[in-house]
């Protein structure tokens, strides 16, 4: 099987690597945390994968399950290795902000789960989804 040459983002730090399409996106992450000196910082669970589009509102994580070829990656793609948690802000209705971490690699729902566990409130997605 011909390797797949992508670009990695690491911070300020471009690299190119080649990978087999087969591989888990899990794995290219240990790869690249053991050739990369500046992506050896943090916790190995808290950075992941992300394929960036020219809109900088959009873009999607990799999933660590996946293979690379799932995503139809082509040679000369770039990936950026980043750290998936973030701050979030969230006002309160009596005006107190409360910053709550948040991994945006997963899905708003997730999210909003995570986000009223730690902030102490109930939360039922029912209204939202479509359960006919």
């Amino acid at each position: 099987m011909v390797a797949l040459s992508l670009k990695i983002g690491v911070g300020n730090v471009v690299k190119t690597m080649q990978f087999e399409p087969s591989t888990m996106v899990y794995d290219a992450c240990r790869i690249i945390r053991e050739r990369v000196p500046e992506a050896q910082s943090g916790q190995p669970n808290d950075y992941g994968l992300f394929l960036s589009d020219e809109d900088p509102k959009k873009g999607i994580w990799l999933e660590a399950g996946k293979a690379l070829d799932y995503y139809m990656l082509r040679n000369g793609d770039t990936l950026e290795y980043k750290k998936k948690q973030r701050p979030l802000k969230i006002r309160m209705l009596d005006g107190t902000v409360k910053t709550v971490m948040v991994d945006d690699s997963k899905i708003v729902s997730d999210m909003l789960m995570t986000i009223c566990a730690r902030i102490g409130q109930s939360v039922s997605l029912s209204p939202f989804l479509n359960l006919s």
